[in-house]
């Protein structure tokens, strides 16, 4: 879906018009070409916020990406977001497995976090009539999401860690940790000419975790919505 897309908005933004107006562009062109300020390869950082609809529930955190963009169509990098435990207030009620007992209770309470970082490529088209850019991330990585004791369930009854106690009372599935994550997205970034360096962006992204599997949650995937800005060079 992401390919034909793609394929679709190279056409719709950068196809040429017949007539005079290819003549004009062709001047546009070369005028541009002509600049010493020209150049064919950039580079970028940038920090976004996602709000995250993971695992069937909203939760929210940090992503950061950093790259080159080439051609005046395409970046690629490094990029990765994560949902951290201790500022998503949800809390998961957890029945101990086989009848068991932590505490004197039948139940656990336990928070969620995670993260993951991986190589990105991403496809971008600058709109000809607006200050405008449509981007089309597409990150594949590797990370992890799991679910960890939290409140009074973390005072564990002896000297053991943490960590032991939250293996042995969900049966070492209280986190799948090492999963390839896919995630593709589309974004509308703002390019004002006065702002070549900045541009500010929004978006919606869907993320997909094969595989994962743990004695809280099945799966890990949804929507997300993210705000973010970069800040360098692009390819022009």
């Amino acid at each position: 879906m992401i390919v034909p897309l793609a394929l679709w908005l190279a056409v719709a933004v950068d196809g040429e018009p017949s007539g005079p107006a290819t003549t004009a562009a062709a001047t546009s062109s070369a005028s541009r070409s002509s600049d010493p300020q020209d150049f064919k390869v950039g580079a970028f950082v940038g920090a976004d916020w996602r709000v995250l609809g993971l695992s069937g529930h909203l939760s929210h955190g940090p992503g950061f990406q950093i790259g080159l963009s080439l051609w005046r169509h395409v970046s690629f990098g490094l990029a990765g977001f994560a949902r951290p435990g201790p500022i998503n207030p949800v809390t998961f009620r957890v029945p101990v497995p086989d009848g068991g007992t932590y505490r004197g209770k039948s139940t656990v309470s336990l928070r969620s976090d995670g993260g993951v970082v991986g190589a990105f490529v991403a496809p971008y088209f600058d709109l000809r009539r607006a200050p405008l850019s449509i981007e089309i991330p597409v990150l594949v990585a590797y990370g992890g999401f799991g679910f960890y004791l939290h409140g009074e369930d973390r005072k564990v009854p002896d000297d053991r860690r943490v960590s032991e106690w939250e293996n042995e009372l969900l049966d070492g599935r209280d986190s799948d940790p090492v999963n390839l994550v896919i995630d593709a997205g589309i974004r509308l970034a703002w390019t004002p000419p006065a702002q070549r360096h900045i541009r500010p962006y929004l978006g919606v992204h869907y993320t997909w975790v094969p595989g994962f599997d743990t004695a809280v949650r099945g799966n890990y995937d949804g929507f997300s919505g993210v705000l973010g800005v970069k800040f360098g060079r692009w390819a022009r």
